[in-house]
């Protein structure tokens, strides 16, 4: 007798669930989204329960579908685990540990990091994963990464958050622009200018918005740019003003290419973290990892030095 569920039926559910409906998770899972529909049939007749219901175009899960999310993110982490621990076995090979920083494109910090981290760990290969910067929490549950440098909030409980600094936002310009002389940027004011941004987090944008909507200021006209470099570089040559985390940007500060400005008079404090799974603590030199990034030899200790603020 076949097994009623199967791996594929666990990385469907996931990725309906993940992606919000059949047409994106045929993208991720590289079928049509016909078969995406009828391997979700075949599985609910097999199950004889329903596992999503269409609410607004989207697809909701069911009681029935959350229970069976839970398990396949679980169980496909662990089997992933597996997987890798044989593949290390039989090969001998390098540990290979995957990170990001949500949203930012910038490593500045990296270099004395793994330097430190290969005298202890040599076997550790640390690789950077800009692909899921976008979604990194989602990322680290997929088991696609080993830590998560974010800015915001996370309260999963198969997640262990480590506070690393603490940040502000920054408008970045050229220092010829009239917004250089300023000691801080308004909302009135960014809203004049052209956004240099990238695609932050929700919960970020939801504080700008609601930032502009108190000052009663118009809304800047944005452009999206992916990579930090290339932001810094427009900001410099004056095509918009950038408006980034302080540390993302700090090296350029302090090099003079561009001047940074705190957004508002009482500035936008963030925190940054280092998240990973609670389950990967025993593979992984990550409390290693997160020491490292305190220390005063990473260029994070330039922002954690400053001030502290409470978050709003």
């Amino acid at each position: 007798m076949s097994p009623m569920l199967e791996i594929r039926h666990l990385r469907l559910v996931r990725a309906i669930a993940e992606e919000g409906g059949p047409t994106r998770a045929a993208a991720r899972l590289h079928l049509t989204q016909s078969a995406v529909s009828h391997q979700l049939a075949e599985l609910e007749g097999r199950l004889g329960v329903a596992l999503f219901t269409r609410v607004r175009r989207q697809l909701k899960l069911t009681p029935a579908g959350a229970r069976l999310l839970d398990a396949a993110r679980t169980m496909l982490v662990d089997l992933a685990r597996v997987e890798r621990d044989l593949q290390y076995a039989g090969s001998r090979r390098n540990e290979v540990f995957r990170i990001t920083v949500e949203c930012f494109t910038t490593y500045h910090w990296l270099p004395p990091v793994l330097s430190a981290l290969a005298a202890d760990h040599p076997d550790v290969d640390v690789r950077i994963v800009l692909e899921a910067r976008r979604e990194p929490v989602a990322a680290l549950l997929r088991g696609d990464l080993e830590l998560a440098i974010v800015s915001s909030p996370v309260r999963d409980r198969a997640l262990v958050v480590e506070p690393l600094f603490d940040d502000e936002w920054t408008v970045i310009v050229p220092p010829s622009h009239p917004l250089a002389a300023r000691p801080y940027v308004t909302a009135v004011e960014l809203g004049q200018e052209k956004l240099l941004a990238h695609d932050a987090p929700r919960s970020d944008v939801e504080r700008l918005r609601e930032l502009i909507a108190s000052e009663r200021a118009p809304m800047p006209l944005a452009a999206r740019v992916p990579l930090t470099d290339t932001l810094v570089e427009l900001a410099k040559a004056g095509l918009g003003v950038g408006l980034v985390s302080r540390w993302a940007v700090a090296p350029a500060i302090a090099r003079g290419e561009v001047v940074g400005r705190r957004l508002t008079r009482e500035g936008l404090p963030e925190r940054w973290t280092a998240v990973y799974r609670r389950d990967a603590a025993a593979r992984f030199p990550l409390a290693r990892f997160v020491e490292l990034l305190r220390a005063p030899s990473s260029l994070l200790a330039p922002s954690r030095a400053r001030k502290r603020r409470p978050r709003s």
